[in-house]
């Protein structure tokens, strides 16, 4: 290199680190991780949409693919987002190859069986798979997501007993569990354990037999809690310390409770804007 051009390039990458401006070369994916994806691809049955129609082997960078994110410094695969694409088919276990992928949303991809493979992607930090067709039973090993806050599962055909387990998740912030008709409780205690929860959505599952709101009243981190058509029997429970102060978004549509809502405990939240209620019995605020 000339001497002349050899000091300019110098002096601009002085220029540069003194400005603190600096270009960041992209990374790409990496191979296994791009492979994986077209495995996935191939269980794919429809895609309407051409969703994927990015997600070929010939463009080497999957960074690039429709609904693929990577880290910029590692070019990991660090979120798969096909929420609402209208895709058809199964959801490939080739996943397990993402071993740093932290969010997931697959709103379309469905199987007769809930993938208990995706509890292995220890990473996870959000995982919405709402609105899929899973059938089987809520896996207990969700609890192996210990990075996880944000769940959602609502509108699946996940059927039985809640499992205690998701009381482990105790980094877990925002919590669906709404419309899942085959889904059914007897305690849910183990919320109690999730110090950090700020969004619960339990509609449509019957609670009759659980103190619902004895429960939420030891989350003080909770701003939503989401109750419609869970068959409440009332709620003019005494709190003898009321925990919820953060209480903004309160639903119990829906609950036919036999007392008037004058009564319920919710009235008693002291703050300076109180919670933003909604409720249906037959009467109206």
């Amino acid at each position: 290199m000339h001497r002349s051009i050899a000091r300019l390039v110098l002096l601009l990458a002085i220029a540069a680190v003194s400005s603190g401006f600096f270009v960041v070369a992209h990374a790409s994916c990496w191979p296994h991780e791009r492979d994986a994806l077209l495995a996935f691809k191939q269980g794919i049955i429809n895609d309407t949409y051409g969703v994927l129609a990015s997600w070929q082997k010939r463009r080497h960078d999957c960074c690039r693919w429709t609904g693929v994110t990577c880290s910029n410094e590692t070019g990991h695969v660090t979120e798969l987002d096909l929420g609402e694409t209208g895709l058809v088919g199964q959801i490939s276990p080739s996943l397990l190859s993402l071993q740093y992928l932290e969010t997931s949303l697959m709103h379309g991809p469905n199987g007769r069986i809930f993938p208990e493979f995706l509890c292995s992607l220890h990473n996870l930090r959000h995982l919405d798979i709402s609105y899929t067709h899973f059938s089987g039973r809520v896996p207990a090993q969700l609890a192996n997501l210990s990075k996880l806050d944000y769940l959602d599962l609502s509108g699946t055909l996940l059927s039985g007993i809640l499992p205690p387990q998701l009381g482990n998740l105790s980094n877990l912030r925002h919590l669906r569990l709404s419309f899942m008709e085959n889904i059914h409780t007897a305690d849910i205690s183990w919320l109690t354990h999730l110090h950090f929860l700020e969004y619960v959505d339990l509609s449509d599952i019957n609670l009759s037999a659980v103190d619902v709101f004895l429960v939420a009243n030891t989350i003080p981190t909770l701003k939503a809690l989401i109750l419609i058509n869970c068959s409440l029997p009332n709620a003019n429970q005494t709190l003898t310390h009321l925990n919820l102060t953060k209480l903004e978004n309160l639903d119990l549509s829906i609950n036919y409770l036999g007392h008037p809502i004058e009564t319920c405990w919710f009235w008693n939240i002291k703050k300076h804007q109180g919670p933003i209620t909604r409720f249906r019995d037959g009467a109206s605020f």
